[in-house]
């Protein structure tokens, strides 16, 4: 259609025209390229705002697959009795289509005046660590692999490493209910304590696992979380309870109450089967 336009245009110009005739036909070609710009710049404006809407949908689909909390909790009593409790949490997820890969920190440290001596002693102090992958091979099923290492300075041992595999099935019981339940077999090393009258010694032994893991999503604000899982070996049973209640403040920020329980089935005298952790923290989640 321009070439066109430019033909007409080339060819009444070879006869003689008026002074208003040349006015005319300027200014039509100064419209058709004008016109020509204007659409070339609408073109190249939506071509951006569509790239910057893929790209908008694409960081926003990356940020949600990663999320990660830190939770903090301190008490501290004075006068007749001097007390200070300090526990604390890092965890981090990443998921997408078929993989999702976890990873769990958390410390405890207590510590008490002896009214005796008048000298602060440490009465609680635990570090423990866990990694787990699981590999999404259908929309319910799914195949893992879990390590952990957990050193409790007050318990029966100095540490205990466990390494599984296994298999997992997700069940949604409603929109807001979910539970994964799984299934494995692993190894579990344990460095027992040296005491006056034992020695110390390494326990290695296979382990069948039983794990679930439940998530009750009770309003936008709050949650309920338990996990439980059980480690059978032939020298110790390990089972481990971890039940959580979190309510949002604010938009990133949460209060959560938590119950830890962690029983043996083999332990050494003078030393209790069952331990648990009460704790009242502050959560930020990013």
């Amino acid at each position: 259609m321009r070439r066109y336009f430019m033909t007409q245009i080339f060819y009444m110009m070879q006869k003689p025209l008026n002074f208003n005739v040349t006015l005319l036909v300027f200014s039509l070609i100064g419209l058709l390229l004008s016109s020509s710009c204007l659409a070339q710049d609408v073109n190249n404006e939506d071509t951006d705002k569509a790239a910057d809407k893929i790209v908008a949908g694409k960081n926003a689909e990356e940020k949600s697959a990663w999320k990660s909390n830190i939770e903090f909790g301190y008490v501290a009593t004075s006068g007749n009795t001097q007390t200070t409790s300090i526990n604390g949490r890092f965890a981090w997820s990443y998921e997408v289509e078929h993989w999702r890969h976890s990873f769990d920190l958390k410390a405890i440290f207590g510590s008490a005046e002896d009214t005796s001596s008048q000298l602060v002693k440490t009465n609680a102090e635990r570090y423990f660590a866990e990694a787990k992958t699981d590999y999404k091979y259908t929309e319910k099923g799914y195949a893992f692999i879990l390590a952990n290492y957990d050193d409790d300075r007050f318990s029966d041992n100095d540490y205990q490493a466990y390494v599984s595999v296994g298999r997992g099935l997700s069940i949604k019981f409603a929109e807001n209910s979910d539970l994964d339940v799984e299934i494995g077999l692993g190894y579990r090393e344990t460095r027992k304590k040296q005491t006056l009258t034992l020695p110390s010694e390494i326990q290695k032994e296979t382990v069948f696992r039983l794990a679930g893991h439940y998530i009750w999503k009770i309003s936008k604000n709050s949650q309920f979380e338990q996990k439980l899982s059980i480690g059978v070996g032939a020298d110790n049973s390990v089972t481990k309870s971890y039940s959580g209640l979190s309510a949002n403040i604010v938009q990133n920020l949460a209060l959560k109450l938590s119950l830890t329980a962690i029983h043996q089935s083999q332990v050494r005298v003078d030393t209790q089967q069952l331990d648990t952790v009460t704790a009242f923290t502050l959560v930020y989640n990013f």
